[in-house]
């Protein structure tokens, strides 16, 4: 990849120093404990100056054609379609391996007659496992939504890249977008979709053969007890960790692919740093995942027989909660999907330049003592903030917030319904349904005020933390494509 100010087709554009003021403790979430540097002078974000001095009544216009859907059901208003991708990895599916764990009272005291007090742990141990089924039906309708989001996104970017093929930068951004995508679907398809059936299945035979331990004398129950509990549910648990250590293997060659790409190509250190944390979280991520997999499937196929292998599935239960709670937090994120947009008018900032806004946002909207400019949002006007979540694609997440919050959601009940003759309401919330909303009643103003500060302050840190996640991955994998083709044309010139 060519060097900033090499050539003006690069991918990357030359990065303008970022202020990185100290973070402050309280943002729990966020990735600003990055930013360790001595703080240099605030100096002007091209992305941030251009929408200071350049937000034009067209861009307006536009913005406010955006809009959410809601239905009513059971008093409650809720999202009719999802709109964007979601980091909606379930906390409760890092309990799931604790499923194979559900028979231990049935595989330890496999005796004829059953003590009592091991019935009764049969009856704890196989209805929990038929409990974790319903935490994987959960989690597998919630990533099948992500899925069926990204493959269509994928479908709408090859034709982007189909209609802009003679411009060589917006292909190579479209195609960063690509590879991304594809990470994204094989995480959603193996890490969620693969084990929510492997792990729910296996819980299913896993419980059932725990509870049929409890009339083992009956030699025929007794022998499909044990097929069901012993065998065939923890082999089940053994072939996804075949399949996830395979994946993850994968997953930890492409990231040092990219973290040797960014070693050797980006030029700014705040950057590389942000960049080779992030890769080196998903390899780190990905060799406990690995492991934890292969470890929890041999284990369990040992317990069939042993007592043993129970002393090795529980660091791998703990494990995998600990792997959860890691992705959740620190890895996975919220973005909007690139659709319905025209071929024609399709833009595309740099990529460096969208990250060092997303950096800035989240410091502008965090700390009270760096501000943004009131041209980009005015966090005392309802029409400032509200334009500003419609320009950032904000708007889907804005709206589940007025219907989750206690003291505004019943504002939404005033807006007219789509639908009036059908037994559900439905509700479009749009910009101008908003501030005609806020106009109605001083008191509708006062307290939607309230609510946008307070989520600007909370979820839009949140979202624009996201961003930046995935922007970096975005970016790493451009550079490692842009190092890629320049070898491979080193290579040819040099034959």
């Amino acid at each position: 990849m060519a060097l900033p100010g090499d050539s003006s087709d690069t991918l990357i554009s030359p990065p303008s120093p970022v202020y990185h003021p100290k973070p402050e403790t309280t943002l729990m979430e966020s990735d600003l404990e990055l930013s360790t540097l001595e703080s240099p002078p605030p100096p002007v974000i091209p992305k941030l100056f251009r929408e200071a001095s350049d937000i034009t009544c067209q861009e307006t216009l536009e913005s406010t054609k955006d809009q959410v859907t809601l239905i009513r059901r059971r008093g409650r208003f809720r999202l009719l379609h999802q709109q964007q991708f979601k980091n909606s990895l379930l906390a409760s599916v890092g309990y799931l391996e604790l499923a194979n764990a559900g028979d231990f009272a049935a595989n330890v005291w496999n005796d004829i007659p059953v003590p009592t007090f091991a019935a009764v742990l049969m009856g704890i141990g196989g209805t929990l496992a038929l409990f974790m089924v319903f935490v994987a039906v959960q989690d597998f309708r919630l990533s099948w939504r992500n899925v069926k989001l990204l493959r269509e996104e994928r479908v709408h970017i090859q034709r982007l890249q189909q209609y802009h093929c003679k411009n060589p930068e917006l292909t190579r951004l479209l195609d960063a977008r690509l590879g991304v995508g594809m990470r994204e679907i094989g995480t959603e398809v193996v890490d969620r979709i693969v084990m929510d059936i492997l792990m729910g299945l296996g819980s299913v035979l896993v419980g059932v053969g725990t509870l049929m331990a409890i009339g083992g004398a009956n030699p025929r129950v007794y022998e499909a007890s044990n097929l069901l509990s012993g065998y065939i549910g923890n082999a089940l648990a053994a072939l996804f960790g075949i399949a996830n250590a395979v994946w993850s293997v994968y997953l930890i060659h492409r990231f040092r692919q990219h973290d040797r790409a960014v070693v050797a190509r980006e030029p700014s250190d705040d950057i590389r740093r942000r960049l080779r944390l992030r890769f080196k979280r998903f390899q780190w991520h990905s060799v406990v995942n690995s492991v934890n997999g292969l470890v929890a499937g041999a284990a369990s196929m040992v317990t069939a027989k042993r007592w043993e292998g129970y002393v090795a599935l529980i660091p791998c239960i703990i494990s995998l909660i600990m792997c959860n709670y890691f992705w959740r937090k620190k890895l996975g994120y919220d973005r909007p999907i690139l659709d319905h947009i025209s071929l024609a008018k399709l833009q595309l900032t740099p990529l460096l330049e969208d990250l060092e806004y997303a950096i800035a946002m989240q410091r502008g909207l965090a700390e009270p003592n760096h501000t943004i400019p009131q041209p980009i949002v005015d966090t005392k006007s309802l029409d400032s903030m509200l334009r500003f979540i419609v320009r950032n694609r904000m708007l889907e997440t804005y709206v589940d917030s007025l219907a989750h919050d206690k003291q505004v959601r019943f504002l939404l009940s005033k807006i007219p319904s789509t639908k009036p003759t059908t037994s559900l309401d439905e509700v479009v919330v749009s910009f101008d349904v908003l501030i005609q909303l806020s106009v109605s009643k001083p008191t509708h103003l006062t307290l939607l005020l309230d609510h946008t500060a307070k989520f600007l302050r909370e979820e839009g840190v949140r979202i624009f933390t996201h961003r930046e996640r995935h922007l970096l991955e975005l970016l790493g994998y451009a550079v490692w494509r842009d190092q890629t083709a320049t070898e491979e044309a080193e290579g040819i010139e040099s034959r």
